[in-house]
């Protein structure tokens, strides 16, 4: 009885164990066990990157209890799994070993019958045997190998994905200056996950250079999108972002962010030295520049009084830091830099108190300078700073102007600068 879906299978045996059943077995048990054990591990990953409020209201049973209840969903299709690979692999070797006894018993017989010498019939035998265990081992092993092609197949798509935007293309434009004028013009655009979801809309914003800009606005209305279409991190589906009026698409990537000094709500600190912290956005330059870029950031005091100074080890992610000490080597990573575009995405947000003010003074230092900054913050002490105060709200620009001139309008710029209800309201899009 041949399978006829497999027209290299000739016996019942092969059918049993052919490519086309062994699909099915993957299919039918391995992918829905293996979402499963995803459901069970996010109950533990959830709880012990949590640990501190699981503890707090004493939930460490309902965990375990829950933990339990996707294990017991498991432990039925395991056993059916179990015992269906089991079964493959078990008649798999029945199949070896009975072969390998009809062979003896055929040699067996054709030396007692004196139709084989005995030396040719150890040779038939060791031929035949090895040839029959390559045959027939690897449909025990099916399941593991299909399996793992799966995984292979998801892991070599990742490598062979040709990125839109190619980091590595030493093609674009290189101009001798940047003067740092930018301008989106008519951009929409929504994140590759969801596409449906509009984070800008016929979005225009002119920041010229030399200017210093805020963005404020709820949460989700698209003030950090801004900060990543400069980057060039995505690409407008719709409409164009020029620097000193020519599209950033046109530019060299390298060269364009080399142009570009970016400091992120949670700062990036590596784990290494601090000195090679800051001299990671300039790996020439020298140890009089560090420091003062370090002081300049109101940094220099508090990593003299370390004990390796600036060569202490900051530990994983910069555990060993507080949060404002993390902001002010991140800010002078940008000093060293010395790019003509500054790009802050809530630079100051998530600082203690205590450094609030030192992180302050050195954020203010770097605004002030004759760079062109496109900041987002929601601090009334950093706003009266700037040139410029743009209000987004669902993707769109719903205010414009100075601080005085906003307060005057008594809008949702007020609103949102209101300490007792303005960080809630920024959790919501307003309608």
């Amino acid at each position: 009885m041949a399978c006829g879906a497999c027209c290299t299978c000739n016996f019942t045996c092969s059918c049993y164990l052919c490519h086309c059943t062994e699909k099915l077995w993957l299919a039918g048990f391995s992918k829905g066990i293996q979402e499963m054990h995803r459901k069970a591990s996010l109950v533990l990953e959830d709880a012990v990157r949590n640990i501190y409020t699981v503890v707090a209201f004493c939930a460490g049973d309902k965990i375990m209890e829950l933990y339990k209840l996707h294990l017991g969903k498991i432990l039925k299709q395991s056993l059916v799994h179990g015992l269906a690979i089991g079964f493959g692999f078990g008649f798999s070797q029945f199949l070896l070993f009975a072969c390998n006894a009809l062979l003896l018993w055929y040699i067996a017989t054709s030396v007692d019958k004196q139709r084989l010498t005995i030396a040719t019939g150890l040779k038939q035998y060791i031929l035949f045997s090895f040839a029959s265990f390559a045959l027939v081992e690897p449909f025990g092993l099916a399941p593991y190998i299909l399996k793992r092609r799966k995984s292979l197949t998801s892991v070599f798509e990742i490598i062979d994905r040709e990125p839109k935007i190619d980091p590595d293309d030493n093609t674009g434009l290189k101009p001798p200056n940047v003067y740092g004028s930018i301008e989106f013009k008519n951009v929409d655009f929504s994140y590759p996950v969801r596409p449906e979801i509009f984070v800008l809309s016929n979005f225009n914003l002119k920041v010229s250079g030399g200017q210093t800009v805020a963005v404020v606005g709820v949460s989700g209305s698209g003030k950090s999108t801004i900060i990543s279409l400069i980057e060039r991190f995505y690409d407008p589906m719709s409409g164009q972002v020029l620097l000193d009026g020519r599209d950033l698409k046109s530019f060299n990537l390298r060269w364009l962010r080399s142009h570009m000094g970016l400091i992120q709500q949670e700062p990036v600190i590596f784990s290494t030295t601090i000195r090679e912290n800051i001299i990671y956005a300039r790996h020439n330059a020298t140890e009089a520049e560090m420091k003062e870029a370090a002081r300049i950031a109101n940094a220099h005091h508090f990593i003299s009084s370390l004990p390796h100074g600036y060569d202490t080890h900051v530990g994983m992610r910069g555990v060993d830091l507080t949060p404002g000490q993390k902001q002010r080597i991140a800010i002078a990573r940008v000093v060293l830099k010395n790019a003509p575009i500054l790009l802050l995405d809530e630079a100051s947000s998530a600082i203690e108190s205590e450094s609030s003010r030192v992180v302050q003074e050195a954020l203010d230092t770097l605004v002030m300078g004759n760079k062109t900054t496109v900041l987002i913050a929601h601090r009334a002490a950093m706003m009266k700073h700037v040139d410029n105060i743009v209000v987004l709200n669902g993707g769109r620009i719903v205010e414009q102007g100075t601080h005085d001139s906003l307060m005057d309008l008594n809008g949702l710029y007020v609103r949102l600068m209101q300490p007792h209800f303005g960080k809630g309201l920024r959790q919501h899009r307003l309608g």
